[in-house]
């Protein structure tokens, strides 16, 4: 069986969306419904975790998950509505911004990754 192109296609981007994580109302990257869903690849690394201004920058708060088959590592966070800079923590020492999301200085020399979250049409609920 062959399906057309103009079928075929939107059905592969919907799948691939679903496999990282843009799913149940939460979204990759810098934007954010009623949560966040957050992922990197480092498949070398030994951990990963999040830090940023929801969780005081702790790097033990929010450990990721992984590594997955293609070496990326991801969390899911309930956060609530916001404006939030963070960072991936690799291996407990090496902090990196998130190369897919956009980033601002962070006043000591390098860059911080942002995401806004935003409340749902269902507020939430």
């Amino acid at each position: 069986m062959t399906f057309p192109t103009h079928i075929l296609i939107p059905l592969v981007i919907a799948l691939s969306m679903t496999a990282s994580g843009c799913a149940s109302g939460l979204r990759q990257g810098h934007e954010a419904v009623d949560g966040w869903s957050c992922s990197i690849a480092a498949p070398d690394a030994r951990t990963v975790s999040v830090a940023g201004s929801f969780n005081r920058w702790d790097p033990k708060r929010h450990p990721l998950a992984g590594p997955d088959r293609s070496g990326r590592w991801s969390a899911i966070l309930p956060l609530p509505p916001g404006r939030y800079e963070y960072l991936f923590v690799i291996n407990g020492e090496t902090w990196v911004p998130d190369p897919q999301a956009p980033s601002v200085d962070n006043g000591l020399g390098g860059r911080n990754s942002i995401v806004t979250v935003t409340r749902g049409e269902d507020g939430g609920k």
